[in-house]
């Protein structure tokens, strides 16, 4: 399962005034080199020593660029997520995508995977038994806080297939929950992500956001376009799809969404 990269919690604040600021902060924490504002062609370079081997653009006005290093496991990776606004997150996964380390700029937060997981996120047994439960724990950080939270949920393959960008999908049910350490879930979700057996990645589909008050939110994020090295677009970190003027005044971000629903 892929992290909740671009989705704030319920009670976490959103600083779009400070986001550039935290952007700053989160691409030196990574040790990566920011971007050009209007990025083309190969804008995003990864750190010294690490390749990028993926550039994702989705449906919802966002993007996303996956980078391995030599130094690091193998199957590891790292992937920065970007929307209109800008750099959102940074998630670094083990190659069985179990979540190890995420920043996120909208509220400068950062999450740190503490070992040992009662049932850490496992790719293979998903694809051996068609499903992977898991419950582990982040520790994480904010300018006013740290504190432990409790990762826990479900994949199951559902059997059906979705064809995009000339790829086969596995079709994945999605169940989250992420519970902070007074026992308040921060942020719930029920939905569908897709999984390539080729590339060996996840990506986002449809899926339902639940707020403490019974409020749902309905977001679909799925790839458009899946580029690889030496295609057009690689490395491109600005979002071409769903950021027409028109949608931007008319639908709320996902954060102001979430946020909205939670104030």
């Amino acid at each position: 399962m892929r992290a909740t990269e671009i989705r704030p919690r319920f009670g976490a604040g959103t600083r779009r005034d400070a986001l550039g600021v935290a952007a700053v902060a989160l691409w030196a924490a990574f040790g990566v080199a920011q971007p050009a504002q209007a990025a083309g062609a190969g804008g995003f370079v990864p750190p010294s020593g690490c390749e990028s081997f993926a550039t994702v653009q989705n449906r919802a006005c966002s993007v996303s660029v996956m980078w391995r290093c030599e130094v690091a496991p193998e199957g590891a990776f790292w992937e920065a997520n970007f929307s209109f606004d800008g750099l959102e997150s940074i998630v670094n996964y083990d190659g069985e995508y179990q979540w190890l380390d995420a920043a996120y700029s909208w509220d400068s937060s950062r999450e740190e995977f503490s070992p040992p997981a009662a049932d850490r996120i496992s790719r293979g047994d998903l694809l051996a038994t068609g499903i992977d439960t898991f419950d582990f724990t982040m520790h994480r950080v904010t300018p006013d806080r740290r504190y432990d939270i409790r990762v826990v949920g479900a994949d199951m393959l559902t059997g059906a297939t979705a064809t995009i960008d000339g790829y086969t999908l596995d079709e994945v049910a999605t169940r989250l929950e992420i519970i902070d350490d007074e026992g308040v879930v921060e942020y719930a979700s029920k939905g569908t992500q897709y999984y390539s057996r080729d590339l060996g990645l996840f990506f986002y589909g449809a899926e339902d956001v639940f707020s403490p008050e019974g409020d749902v939110s309905t977001y679909d994020d799925r790839p458009a376009d899946i580029i690889l090295p030496g295609e057009p677009g690689f490395g491109d970190t600005e979002p071409l799809y769903g950021c027409n003027l028109q949608d931007a005044a008319l639908t709320p971000s996902r954060a102001q969404s979430v946020m909205g629903s939670a104030s």
